[in-house]
């Protein structure tokens, strides 16, 4: 391998290390995608969101009127923000040998989670809605002057209870099943999901070509030229997934003579 190719190698070794560094200070991922305003709270200090920043846990996320935001995380899940929508990371664990956890509390909106590796929770004020390797849409906020919270499966299976202590048990849902969960009321049984309230908040969560770039090669490849490139993950347009569906491996910008396939 001539010096040039082994320069290259040595700065992705060291792009890798900063990011794991990165991670063990309490980063959890980043911001991929910010259409119109969003911001960040973080140790009582409130920052704009653009796409690249680090996102912590404890971390609120904001989005203002007629704006989203996308996140990505480091067990490649993805979760898409609506409009006048606000979430806590509330915890973020990642575990080496066997799988770590996640807890997002939705305090308002709209909000589509494609669920990674971990094990997911997203908290509502009426609802916990408990999965793994799923696609989830869920919206929150005040109807008839009680909270509610309507989840809908569009991928895979998962479970749901009621925040209310007192109403104990849980109910399955799977895809193209709809629950909406009132405060103060019984855990409903699950029924067949709106079109209506599925188109509704699909649009509502999209951010199709609003992503940017993130490289996340974990192998180096050397092509003809010298060309270096890694694995990227798949892009489900329709679903609005990132188009890398890898582990971010940092956010701090480094200038290297890297170019990656597309």
């Amino acid at each position: 391998m001539n010096k040039g190719l082994c320069f290259k190698a040595l700065m992705i070794v060291a792009v890798l290390l900063a990011a794991a560094g990165a991670h063990a200070a309490g980063e959890a991922g980043s911001v991929v995608a910010v259409r119109g305003k969003a911001s960040i709270e973080r140790d009582q200090k409130r920052i704009e969101a653009r796409a690249g920043n680090a996102v912590m846990v404890r971390d609120i996320m904001i989005t203002g009127a007629a704006s989203r935001a996308k996140l990505l995380f480091v067990d490649e899940s993805v979760l898409t923000l609506g409009e006048n929508s606000k979430v806590v990371i509330r915890e973020f664990l990642l575990g080496r040998e066997k799988a770590g956890s996640s807890i997002f509390n939705l305090i308002d909106g709209k909000l589509r989670s494609v669920v990674g590796k971990n094990a997911f929770e997203v908290h509502t004020p009426t609802s916990v809605a408990a999965a793994r390797g799923t696609i989830i849409l869920t919206e929150t906020g005040v109807r008839n002057g009680k909270k509610y919270t309507t989840l809908i499966g569009i991928e895979g299976k998962f479970l749901v209870r009621s925040s209310d202590l007192r109403f104990p048990g849980e109910v399955e849902v799977s895809a193209g099943m709809e629950i909406t969960i009132f405060e103060g009321e019984p855990l409903p049984l699950p029924g067949p999901a709106s079109p209506r309230d599925r188109d509704r908040l699909l649009e509502g969560t999209d951010m199709t070509g609003f992503e940017i770039s993130i490289p996340g090669p974990l192998s180096v490849v050397v092509g003809p030229g010298g060309m270096v490139t890694g694995p990227l993950g798949g892009f489900r347009p329709d679903l609005g997934l990132s188009p890398y569906q890898q582990p971010v491996r940092s956010t701090t910008p480094v200038n290297i003579d890297l170019i990656f396939s597309k």
